[in-house]
């Protein structure tokens, strides 16, 4: 009987370990811009076309290597970085494993040029899908460039799913400037399609902040400097007030490593006390230095994780940390228990004990409610799914009989004035939040913002279908700077922006200048919404493209910047609208092409059946 258990082949290995260590293009480049920085390189260039799907190059100007050592390189678990186990315990290398290389040659056309220092030329060795298909010499300064054609161009189902260039090319930028962060002593230089992305000089740690996360970052950022339990801090933490709900502002560099660690993340948020809104991420750059005996790195495939010997030491010291730091800038205030006095009860309210007396009942008058209203959701109607139950979302005509628009209730307190405006008003506003309308069987409950969230949604996709919008120029041009990662959203959304009628227009480097708003816009802020507007877009997104209706669809990028701007721009709960606004709100709302579900899929309209509120009432 035929053994069942074979060893695999070797070109069937190295493509199973290339798809745990390379997973898209920036996984190639942070393998090898990391193998650039252990070199010993002062200065990496990568360069890309089509988001590293077609070509890949990496120079550097590092030790280089011989002949030899390339072709060595490419086998499986050859490395300069450890030579025994009690190594892996004070790694101080970004590399270790020897994986990366064969593992990206095994899934791309690779063509590796090198030289030594003290040689006299260098090496050149052509790859194909794992295969070494030419080895001469060349002629080229000391260093090693690593050209990287047709990744996965062997394996198309793997090709298949990358997704579009402009989400491949973040996925890039993020891992450049993770490392670039990481390594302020290293100039880094980064361009797709010959168009320069990054151009970032050696510098020290401050200065590498402020050109990947902006200026305003960089000088209104707080801080932070400790070493306490052996765990070296530093950094900086922004102000509450900056804080955003995505996290595209945060970074954490351990040991030279750039990763994610989702217990730092907690402790840096837990040094901030109550002074985060719900829901709200505080923007952060730290660097922290261990004991590499303390610390795991190789508890990840692609070594974006660590792991710490003692989590409980290192939560507590950054905790702390970032607490000391906004107490020194008086973020924090301290109380001090001497500084508390005994309440004193006022003498017009009564001791405990005493009876207290009581006004008499006063009967209800019209256009009056209760302060305190009675709740009688638990005793008389049933608990009821938040979810859209679709027989109440038939679109029925609206039946509304139109009041006069010069009127408003509010303008009329008098009880006879207030019942004669309510015999021609068929829409009122509840709550400041909720709109009620008569339609024929009943009525509906129109959620103000959320509805109107529809309604500008709707119209922002229109606007892309058509010509640039005008809008209206402002009197002072801003200047707004960016980080790198939000740089790139901004130009990839210029021209949408263009039609929505916004004029923003690249000045160079992260900066932007807005010299123009949409006619109708109320909330610019000083450029504050095309910054949460960024934020937004720089959250995980939609690959695929979005049906509209009527077989039309829309491209992510479209459909999260009108769920943004939508969001932003529409009134809220808490606004108070006039009878007209009510009516054309509602009227606006059913002519879009989705009136009961906002963009972000919450319900915009509640029907209440006619017979229903009979049921109620025992009719």
């Amino acid at each position: 009987m035929p053994n069942r258990i074979r060893i695999l082949p070797d070109e069937i290995a190295n493509r199973i370990a290339a798809g745990e260590a390379v997973e898209r293009p920036a996984s190639v480049i942070k393998e090898l811009a990391e193998n650039s920085v252990d070199a010993g390189a002062d200065r990496i260039v990568i360069e890309i076309a089509s988001a590293g799907k077609e070509t890949i190059r990496i120079s550097d100007n590092g030790c280089g290597m011989s002949r030899d050592d390339a072709l060595l390189a490419l086998e499986r678990h050859a490395t300069s970085k450890i030579t025994e186990f009690k190594d892996l315990s004070r790694l101080r290398t970004l590399g270790f494993r020897g994986e990366a290389l064969p593992s990206i040659a095994a899934v791309s056309r690779m063509v590796i040029e090198t030289r030594q220092k003290e040689d006299l030329e260098g090496a050149r060795v052509v790859v194909e899908g794992g295969r070494v298909k030419d080895v001469s010499t060349t002629g080229r300064a000391p260093g090693t460039t690593l050209t990287v054609h047709g990744l996965f161009f062997n394996v198309p189902a793997r090709r298949k799913f990358l997704k579009a260039n402009d989400t491949e090319l973040r996925h890039i930028t993020n891992a450049v400037t993770g490392l670039a962060l990481a390594y302020p002593e290293i100039a880094f230089v980064f361009s797709n399609n010959t168009r320069e992305v990054l151009n970032l000089e050696r510098g020290d740690r401050k200065s590498r902040v402020q050109a990947i996360f902006g200026n305003d970052f960089g000088e209104d950022a707080i801080f932070v400097e400790q070493n306490s339990e052996g765990v070296g801090i530093w950094g900086y933490v922004g102000r509450p007030e900056q804080a955003r709900k995505s996290g595209a502002h945060q970074a954490l560099v351990v040991n030279g490593r750039w990763v994610h660690h989702k217990g730092i993340t907690f402790a840096i948020q837990d040094g901030y006390g109550g002074l985060l809104m719900k829901g709200f991420q505080p923007n952060f750059s730290f660097f922290l230095d261990v004991d590499p005996s303390r610390l795991d790195v190789n508890v990840h495939p692609t070594k974006r994780e660590v792991r710490f010997a003692d989590q409980r030491t290192v939560y507590r010291a950054v905790a702390e940390a970032v607490r000391v730091a906004l107490r020194q800038e008086d973020i924090i205030p301290e109380v001090g228990l001497g500084a508390l006095e005994p309440a004193v009860i006022p003498p017009e309210i009564p001791a405990i004990g005493a009876s207290i007396p009581t006004a008499p009942a006063q009967p209800l008058q019209a256009g009056l409610v209760a302060d305190k209203p009675i709740d009688v959701a638990e005793d008389f109607y049933p608990s009821r799914s938040t979810s859209l139950d679709l027989d109440r979302q038939m679109p029925l005509p609206l039946n509304v009989r139109r009041a006069d628009k010069t009127a408003d209730v509010a303008e009329h307190r008098a009880a006879g004035d207030i019942d004669q405006q309510l015999a021609q008003v068929s829409v009122w506003q509840v709550h400041e939040r909720y709109i009620l309308a008569h339609i024929k069987n009943g009525i509906i409950i129109v959620d103000q913002q959320v509805a109107h969230e529809r309604v500008i949604y709707e119209q922002v996709l229109n606007s892309f279908q058509g010509a640039p919008g005008t809008g209206q120029h402002l009197l002072f041009p801003l200047t707004l700077d960016f980080g790198l990662k939000e740089i790139q959203v901004v130009r990839d959304a210029m021209p949408l922006l263009d039609h929505m009628g916004f004029g923003v227009r690249d000045f160079g480097g992260n900066t932007v200048v807005a010299d123009a708003i949409p006619v109708d816009l109320t909330v610019w802020d000083e450029g504050r919404l095309l910054r949460e507007i960024v934020g937004d877009l720089l959250e995980r997104e939609t690959e695929a493209a979005i049906p509209i209706g009527e077989g039309d669809q829309i491209s992510p990028l479209e459909h999260r910047l009108a769920v943004s701007y939508a969001r932003h721009t529409a009134i809220k709960s808490g606004d108070l609208l006039s009878t007209p606004e009510m009516q054309s709100l509602i009227d606006q709302l059913f002519a879009t092409r989705e009136p009961f579900v906002c963009p972000r899929g919450k319900p915009t309209v509640v029907k209440m059946p006619l017979d229903e509120i009979d049921q109620r009432f025992g009719r």
